[in-house]
């Protein structure tokens, strides 16, 4: 990575503004807050804002988990709490060192061989546990060896004797977490009395069934949250002017939803009691949990062009978008953050092109050259692509020679491993990792199309993985590489640089594949010629490079010189024009543009005709950031417009608008 490129662009909002707003403890209250995901596909920086957070909380108390790193470890929700409470009450120079009391007491009976079987033996045993008169540090090892954790700080604090440890862990449930088990645990205490029956019946538990585990989670998320509660409040309630932090990464794996689940479940059981705890998650997966609270709760603000995709296509389903970085100020004015309990969802991956300019001018690349409009064209915005791209082409780009540019995918880079490949090939492998093969493989037939549809139509993918017609446009959704583009119907496309990579994919397979890029174009055209859909047809037939069909088509409304071209014709004409000319290509970026664009106009005749052909090839060329990155083509577009709308009424002034965007 070229030096300077900062670790975090285009998210200060969230960083700064956002974590500022949730650790602030107006009059010294805590307060509602919900749990804030971050979301984003593979490679938008999630990760790296935790980072940023973190150092922004190093002073106060604060911890971080990845739970893909935990994933293997079949790790429980109460044991990641036991990971998080060691790091929270780490001593902090101002803060002091946060206590957990009642979740030490759950840990220690879950972490000593207590004998389930002998009843006798088992009340001996936390007889001992408790009454040993020692400070909890002394067991930490216990925890730490049966719990699977590593490093961290001894639980502070002690407990002198097992009734007063067991009354103070019944006083932190209260009423409502002590009865909440009572149809699982029946011999479950109703009050501070039978302490052994309650320890005993917690550990027992523990090792039952899923309902009795979920069930015994909830007893230490109560803990856990009552034991922070109770840090706030007393003697150091003047020294804790902010909120504890609890940082997770990764948290759209099966441990981390169960523990977002256990937490707010939690939260809920509570009632109206807030506790001091900020909870900032990282997700790159859509959770289920979140369909209906995030639906009732997020403003409507008419369509988005990015919309999870909903779980079936034909059910209807329209969740809201998550919130994005630029709405962070606006949604958090003060009195108004109450809105989004218990989840704030926020999605990452489009950096603007001011935070590409940022990010090059960092990497000592003068802001006004072409590379970085290059940067973010070529990936809209992709954070890791962004650095990737930059980090392979900052000594490659010569400001004299922007063409150099049309062979940034092809350049050598090194794999974590220490294999030599290309930048395609290893952004290839980094993004379709979470899919299985024959998915991958489907899904780079699919980016022939403008949209996913093609998912739908078995006569032109074939699918090999088809389980359930949809599955790969679910999956495809719930990993979050779905936009919803507006219009007449709503419809699905895939993120543009996930495309661009499998187009390039796609342009690779050999003459004898059977859905190589030839015949994946012409069954598309096919079919949308078939079902009257003649600007897709067209579309494929540029990627298929029959000019001629695509000029033919285009040439309509100027061929009746008596027909009138006026507004309305223009707008819809230049509509189709830009839909068929975004169509992706598999030119030879070692050849020249203009020798490229001369190569497929030669056979035009006639002059509507040969203006048409420059106009289309030159704009097919110049829509592919990798086709002309140094603009060589624009005095050739921009005659085009001007050309074809000489003396074609009231319509000519929408092409003459439109030959200055490429002055």
């Amino acid at each position: 990575m070229p030096a300077g490129i900062p670790r975090i662009s285009g998210l200060g909002s969230i960083a700064g503004g956002l974590v500022e707003e949730l650790l602030s403890r107006p009059k010294g209250q805590s307060r509602a807050l919900p749990v804030v995901v971050a979301l984003g596909a593979r490679g938008t920086g999630k990760s790296a804002l935790l980072d940023a957070i973190a150092q922004r909380c190093e002073e106060i108390p604060h911890a971080y988990l990845d739970f893909e790193r935990h994933e293997r470890e079949n790790i429980q929700p109460r044991e990641l709490l036991a990971h998080l409470a060691f790091d929270l009450g780490r001593h902090r120079k101002q803060f002091g060192r946060l206590a957990f009391p009642r979740l030490w007491l759950c840990m220690l009976v879950l972490s000593a061989p207590v004998e389930l079987h002998d009843r006798r033996a088992a009340l001996r045993k936390i007889r001992e546990l408790l009454a040993e008169n020692q400070p909890l540090e002394q067991n930490r090892e216990t925890i730490v060896d049966v719990m699977r954790l590593v490093g961290g700080v001894a639980p502070a604090g002690g407990l002198k004797g097992w009734p007063e440890a067991t009354d103070l862990l019944l006083r932190g449930l209260g009423w409502y977490g002590r009865r909440r088990l009572a149809g699982k645990i029946k011999t479950l205490p109703a009050n501070t009395g039978n302490h052994e029956d309650f320890l005993i019946e917690i550990a027992k538990h523990a090792r039952g069934d899923d309902e009795d585990r979920a069930a015994v989670d909830g007893i230490f998320c109560d803990a856990f949250l009552t034991d922070l509660r109770q840090d706030y409040h007393g003697v150091n309630r003047s020294r804790r002017t902010l909120n504890s932090v609890v940082l997770l990464d990764n948290a759209h794996t099966p441990g981390g939803q169960a523990f977002l689940r256990a937490l707010t479940e939690a939260r809920h059981r509570a009632g109206g009691e807030p506790d001091p705890l900020v909870v900032i998650a990282t997700s790159r997966r859509w959770n289920p949990d979140w369909n209906e609270t995030w639906s009732l709760l997020t403003p409507q603000r008419g369509t988005s062009s990015r919309r999870r995709p909903a779980g079936h296509r034909t059910n209807g389903l329209r969740t809201p978008s998550p919130r994005r970085p630029s709405d962070v100020e606006s949604d958090w004015t003060a009195g108004q953050n109450s809105r989004w309990y218990p989840w704030y969802l926020i999605e990452l991956g489009t950096l603007s092109e001011d935070d590409v300019v940022d990010i090059v001018a960092r990497g000592d690349i003068h802001p006004t050259s072409r590379l970085p409009r290059f940067l973010h064209r070529l990936t809209d915005g992709h954070p890791g692509a962004v650095t990737a791209v930059f980090g392979a082409s900052a000594e490659l780009y010569d400001s004299r020679d922007p063409a150099t540019l049309r062979t940034a995918l092809r350049t050598a880079v090194t794999t974590e491993d220490g294999t030599e490949t290309t930048l395609l090939a290893k952004a290839q492998a980094y993004l379709l990792q979470d899919l299985p093969a024959p998915s991958r493989q489907d899904l780079v037939t699919a980016s022939a199309a403008r949209d996913v549809e093609t998912l739908f139509h078995k006569n032109i993918v074939e699918l090999r993985n088809a389980t359930e017609e949809g599955a790969l446009f679910k999956e495809l959704g719930d990993l979050l590489w779905l936009r919803a583009e507006p219009g007449e119907e709503l419809h699905y496309v895939l993120h543009p640089w996930l495309r661009r990579v499998l187009l390039q994919e796609l342009a690779s397979r050999g003459d004898d594949h059977p859905l190589n890029w030839h015949h994946v174009h012409t069954r598309c055209r096919d079919f949308y010629e078939e079902h009257g859909q003649r600007v897709a047809a067209r579309y494929h037939d540029l990627a298929l490079e029959n000019v001629s069909a695509v000029v033919a088509y285009l040439s309509r409304p100027f061929a009746d010189d008596q027909a009138e071209f006026d507004v309305p014709a223009a707008e819809a004409w230049l509509a189709e024009l830009d839909v068929i000319t975004a169509a992706p290509n598999r030119l030879d970026p070692g050849v020249a543009a203009y020798d490229q664009l001369e190569a497929r106009t030669r056979n035009a005749d006639g002059d509507l005709e040969v203006t048409l052909s420059w106009l289309v090839v030159a704009l097919w060329i110049a829509a592919d950031p990798l086709g002309d990155p140094g603009e060589t083509l624009n005095q050739t577009i921009r005659g085009g417009f001007h050309q074809l709308a000489h003396g074609r009424g009231r319509g000519s002034i929408l092409l003459h608008e439109r030959a200055e965007r490429y002055r």
